[in-house]
């Protein structure tokens, strides 16, 4: 074919085509309603059952739609067909969140960092999955209580440890939020010893939190019981702070077993306030013993390794927990921070504050913000042209990526040319260019295209250029 020839027939092919470049976070078209764009990829994905794209596009229309479980439904296989897609991992954790179902939208958004490629969108995942992390800690717990009776007639394992907060008494109230600094020290110590599952401490802080709720804010000595139960634990270790004076205080912890709430050992130790973590020490190893832990000579100089020297840092950062139990994220930050000011050492403190520095970003992440993050990117090409009603193939990857896709074709079934929404697999790149004559199924040459140009065949054919 002369270079005459491929001119002629471009222009004949081009005549009817829509090419539409988004820029500066433009849609790909007007956009049309949800109900609109969900008939329409129905129909596509009718007609091509086994690719992606149209499957993919069909969840974002329903999210856009608010229809969040069929969202979830198409979401969830298209992830299956393709794992490496960040764009459907995205719209599954949004969707999944729309339905308050935190580990759903935990695992989609952690799927999403692992392969998205809006570096914005991701960053803003990133601070939402640390706010979703404590959500899901809170619905798990209240599931939890709503199937009590049922967990409760399940005995935990012996090995399997929780350590509720501590129970403090004294006249100086400031020194409260060793409460939860004590006890996450008892955890981190205990979980020393290879042979114990030591539950982890937001787990069993937002247990307790939820039997306060249900007793009217009532603690009483089978709270911490109750809670050993909920969580499945063998051994509960119940301890209390006791403030003797100015400068000293005693600590001292039971060792219960959960199924019949019996004592099975316990400890004590008392020093001065500026001695704490001696004190600390001395208790951790008395609880090890009184559950039966042989420690080896390595695992006993792990545990007397002190996380900080400085009580000072020691009472912020417990202060920090106690914030940050009670959703306050900006402030348990900020405590956790000024506890690694004091002890720059101190480095639970600073991993504490990054955290929580995140949870409180994410709380103020909604989806409308994640959305025009994407506006600009690859990605965000892809989700536009969901929201019309277009079945954009590919990922949006790179910054000079091109994604074509045809929509609506309505072609001559003997004559026409395979365009890039047709193809047999989820690739959707494949196929005759636009333009192009198929040959004939006999084999015979074909015919002179100036003498007998073949129909135009009408469509349109989306060309998304991310801005670089």
């Amino acid at each position: 074919m002369t270079s005459l020839h491929a001119s002629r027939l471009a222009r004949l092919a081009l005549a009817t085509v829509a090419v539409v470049l988004p820029l500066a976070g433009c849609a790909t078209a007007g956009v049309r309603d949800p109900q609109s764009a969900v008939t329409r990829l129905e129909q596509a994905r009718q007609r091509n059952p086994r690719a992606n794209a149209p499957l993919r596009a069909l969840g974002i229309a329903y999210y856009a739609a608010r229809r969040y479980p069929e969202a979830r439904a198409a979401l969830d296989t298209a992830r299956q067909r393709d794992p490496r897609d960040g764009v459907t991992a995205l719209y599954a954790g949004l969707a999944a969140e729309a339905q308050t179902d935190w580990t759903g939208a935990k695992d989609a958004y952690t799927a999403y960092l692992a392969v998205g490629r809006t570096k914005k969108a991701r960053e803003q995942i990133r601070q939402r999955l640390a706010f979703v992390s404590k959500q899901e800690l809170t619905a798990s717990a209240k599931a939890a209580l709503g199937r009590e009776a049922e967990i409760g007639s399940s005995p935990g394992d012996a090995t399997t440890v929780a350590v509720p907060p501590f129970r403090f008494s004294g006249p100086d109230t400031t020194l409260r939020p060793l409460e939860r600094g004590l006890a996450d020290l008892l955890i981190t110590d205990l979980a020393r010893a290879p042979r114990l599952t030591v539950v982890e401490r937001d787990r069993v802080q937002a247990i307790v939190d939820e039997i306060r709720l249900s007793q009217g804010d009532r603690v009483d000595e089978n709270t911490a019981v109750r809670a050993g139960r909920l969580l499945r634990a063998g051994r509960i270790v119940q301890g209390g702070l006791t403030q003797v004076n100015a400068q000293a205080v005693q600590m001292n912890a039971a060792v219960v077993d959960v199924a019949n709430a019996a004592p099975v050992g316990s400890a004590s130790a008392d020093d001065q306030l500026e001695q704490l973590f001696e004190a600390e020490k001395r208790l951790a190893f008395q609880v090890l013993q009184a559950l039966g832990i042989e420690l080896t000579p390595e695992q006993r100089a792990a545990i007397e390794v002190r996380p900080t020297k400085s009580f000072a840092a020691f009472l912020a950062y417990s202060r920090g927990l106690a914030a940050e139990d009670n959703r306050d994220f900006s402030a348990a930050a900020l405590l956790f921070r000024d506890a690694n000011r004091i002890d720059p050492g101190f480095r639970q403190a600073g991993q504490r504050a990054t955290t929580a520095e995140a949870a409180a970003a994410g709380a103020q992440v909604s989806a409308t913000s994640v959305e025009a993050s994407l506006s600009s990117s690859g990605e965000g090409g892809v989700v536009n042209g969901a929201k019309n009603g277009e079945a954009v193939s590919g990922s949006g990857e790179g910054p000079t990526a091109t994604l074509i896709t045809a929509d609506a074709v309505n072609a001559s079934p003997a004559k026409a040319p395979t365009l890039a929404s047709e193809p047999a697999t989820n690739t959707g790149t494949r196929g005759n260019p636009a333009g192009a004559v198929p040959s004939p199924s006999n084999g015979a040459p074909p015919a002179n295209p100036i003498a007998n140009p073949p129909p135009v065949q009408t469509g349109r054919v989306i060309i998304i250029i991310p801005r670089p």
